[in-house]
């Protein structure tokens, strides 16, 4: 469903700038690990991010805006590095698009995306009894797509991609109360793929500024990429 690489960095690039015993509200986490966006706490209403390289060319863009409920009313993405983008309306439970990919679907009155089409399909999700995102399946055909797996916090441990084939495990550090640093691995077919990210926060508490190392090498030289991740947040 998603973009390859850089779509894939930006979940990556989620800021997991949690105090130990905050709760994010399940609708902005799904809406991050399904738009790829920094999930963020307090009651948000404007959520901007964007990537660079280390020349400052933008890499990717992705702008939120939510309503007093937690529930996200305008998505708007540009993906400069696939040349790829859509724009986003929740109006009444209804999912449409303008200009770029068209997606469109249904959502409940938990701000939950039930029903999911885009260019490559038409898909159906559920979600845990935390609230959190679990599967994506082919609406069609039943074939279960991709699997969110979680221990005991709110941010998934586990994504595996049954149709693309892609295993991704995702590591906290531990003793973190902030998450100061992730790492990631993830596989597709015979190749390893490892992004370790470390990240400088505000003192509100937010992410501010997150660097990206990847590699796939497991001691990270030679290393190919190096991204700067920022975003900024508006309250109500």
């Amino acid at each position: 469903m998603k973009s390859k690489v850089l779509l894939s960095l930006l979940l990556l690039a989620m800021s997991f700038n949690v105090a130990a015993f905050t709760q994010f509200k399940p609708a902005v986490l799904n809406a991050a690990l399904l738009f790829e966006h920094d999930a963020t706490t307090g009651n948000v209403k404007h959520s901007l991010q964007w990537i660079r390289d280390v020349n400052g060319k933008l890499q990717a863009m992705t702008e939120v805006i939510y309503d007093r409920n937690g529930c996200f009313t305008n998505i708007n993405m540009v993906d400069k590095a696939n040349d790829r983008e859509f724009h986003l309306v929740n109006k009444d439970g209804v999912l449409t698009s303008f200009k770029g990919q068209r997606i469109t679907g249904k959502i409940n009155e938990r701000c939950e995306i039930t029903e999911l089409e885009n260019e490559k399909g038409n898909y159906v999700l559920s979600y845990n009894v935390r609230g959190l995102l679990e599967t994506i399946a082919d609406k069609d055909t039943g074939e279960l797509i991709e699997r969110y797996e979680y221990h005991n916090g709110q941010f998934p441990v586990r994504i595996k991609n049954y149709k693309d084939q892609n295993d991704k495990r995702i590591i906290y550090s531990f003793g973190s109360a902030q998450f100061l640093d992730a790492e990631i691995v993830s596989k597709r077919g015979e190749s390893t793929f490892r992004v370790k990210q470390s990240c400088a926060y505000t003192a509100d508490g937010n992410a501010d500024k997150c660097s990206l190392i990847a590699s796939s090498n497991d001691d990270y030289r030679g290393s190919i990429l190096i991204w700067v991740s920022n975003h900024e947040t508006e309250y109500f």
